[in-house]
C-alpha cells in the first residue's frame, strides 16, 4: 500500500522518477489507484490508465491500494526503509502513565532494593510468621509484582532500542530520507533515555558492579573436601557443573549473587538422585562453596580501578 507508506514529506531520491502504472477516474478528480477494481473507483463512469512518474503521484495516491510492482522494483526496498523510520512514531506523543502505575513502580523499586524476594526467604520462619501465613503471601506477591514491572520495564527498553537500531540502518542505506528520519530518531531517543532511566531505578548498581566481577573470578580448583564424599566419583563432575551454572547465571543477571544459591542446590541434588547418604553433607559443603564464590566476587568488585 504505497499510499500508506509513502506521505508527502518523505524524500523519495532516485525512485522520484520510476514509473507506475495508475488507474483514476476518466474526470481527472480523486485519486491515483493501484487496481481499477478499487471500491473508490465503483462511482466513477470510466476509469483510464496510464503511467506516471513515482514523484508526481505520490501525493495523491489511494491509502488502500496495492500495486503490481516488479520483485526487483527499488520502490519495494525503499518502501520497507520508510517504514522501519516511519514505525517510530507508535512510541511518541504517548500519554502519560497513569498514577496507579507510577505508585506501583515506586513501591517496586523499594522492593527490589532489598533484592528479588522477601529478605526472610532464606531464613526459617518463625512461630509468628507461620501463624500469619496471609501477610506472608502478600509479600511474596509484592516481590512478584516487582520482578514482573522491572522485566516489563527493560523488554520495552529493549524493543525500542530494536526499532531504532532498524530506523538507523534504513538511514544508512537510503541517506536521502535523513533529514525526514532525524526528528523522528531524536524524539525517540529521549523517550529511550526516559525508559533506561525507569529500569534503572529497578536495578542496585552494586548487583551489576557483582555480576561484572564473577566474569573476572578465576575457575575455582576441585579439592577433595570431606563434605563431598557422598557423591563419590561424581564429586568432581558436580563441583565443575555446579561453578558453570552459578557464574554463567550470576554473570548475566542483576539479581542478588545469594538468589542463586537454588542453582547449585538443585545441581547436588540432581547428582544424587535417590540416594540420601552424604547428600545433607554435600549440601552443606555447596553452599560453603558458593558463599566462598560470593565473597571472593565482592573483594573483586570493592578493589579498586586501575589508572589507565
Amino acid at each position: 500500500m504505497l499510499g500508506s507508506i509513502f506521505k508527502p514529506e518523505v524524500l523519495l531520491g532516485p525512485a522520484r522518477d520510476i514509473s507506475i502504472t495508475c488507474h483514476a477516474s476518466a474526470t481527472g478528480r480523486g485519486k491515483l489507484h493501484g487496481s481499477p477494481e478499487c471500491r473508490a473507483l465503483r462511482s466513477a463512469a470510466s476509469v483510464i490508465q496510464f503511467a506516471i512518474a513515482f514523484g508526481e503521484a505520490v501525493e495523491q495516491l489511494c491509502t488502500h491500494c496495492r500495486w503490481a510492482l516488479f520483485p526487483d522494483s527499488p520502490i519495494l526496498p525503499l518502501g520497507a526503509a520508510v517504514n522501519d523510520v516511519d514505525s517510530l512514531t507508535i512510541w511518541l506523543d504517548r500519554g502519560p502513565e497513569d498514577e496507579d502505575d507510577i505508585e506501583a513502580e515506586r513501591d517496586a523499586a523499594i522492593a527490589l532494593s532489598t533484592g528479588d524476594y522477601p529478605p526472610h526467604t532464606h531464613d526459617i520462619r518463625d512461630a509468628d510468621e507461620e501463624d500469619n501465613g496471609a501477610g506472608y503471601d502478600e509479600e511474596w506477591e509484592r516481590y512478584d509484582r516487582a520482578r514482573d514491572i522491572r522485566y516489563g520495564r527493560h523488554s520495552h527498553w529493549r524493543r525500542l532500542h530494536s526499532y531504532l537500531i532498524r530506523s538507523n540502518q534504513a538511514v544508512a542505506d537510503y541517506p536521502f530520507l535523513a533529514p525526514w528520519a532525524e526528528g523522528l530518531q531524536s524524539r525517540l531517543t529521549a523517550v529511550l533515555d526516559a525508559e533506561r532511566r525507569a529500569f534503572a531505578a529497578l536495578v542496585q548498581p552494586a548487583r551489576l558492579l557483582e555480576a561484572a566481577a564473577v566474569r573476572v573470578l578465576p575457575t575455582p580448583q576441585f579439592s577433595g573436601d570431606p563434605g563431598f564424599a557422598g557423591l563419590g566419583a561424581e564429586a568432581e563432575k558436580t563441583f565443575r557443573r555446579a561453578w558453570c551454572e552459578w557464574s554463567r547465571r550470576a554473570t548475566w543477571s542483576w539479581q542478588r549473587l545469594e538468589d542463586h544459591d537454588l542453582l547449585v542446590y538443585s545441581v547436588v541434588s540432581d547428582a544424587f538422585g535417590r540416594r540420601r547418604k552424604g547428600k545433607p553433607e554435600a549440601h552443606t559443603a555447596f553452599r560453603q562453596l558458593t558463599a566462598d564464590w560470593i565473597r571472593q566476587a565482592r573483594e573483586e568488585a570493592d578493589r579498586p580501578a586501575a589508572a589507565p
